[in-house]
């Protein structure tokens, strides 16, 4: 049987209009927290979600057990 979920890939944009997709989340304020967490620790300000761009897309899984 096959399930679908929503998840969001998350795109950094940089001073020269780069754009990088550094993430896939099914929420993005718990990866919001997380990625604050790992830059407050490297001695970096906190981002917001506005700092990204985020592109709904879904997850076809066949096998959740993987």
């Amino acid at each position: 049987m096959m399930k679908t979920k929503r998840y969001y890939e998350v795109y950094w944009v940089d001073c020269y209009g780069k754009k990088d997709k550094i993430a896939i989340t099914d929420n993005t304020d718990k990866w919001l927290e997380e990625n604050n967490k790992e830059r407050i620790a490297d001695g970096f300000d906190a981002d917001d979600l506005e700092d990204f761009i985020f592109i709904e897309c879904e997850v076809y899984i066949y096998d959740e057990k993987v």
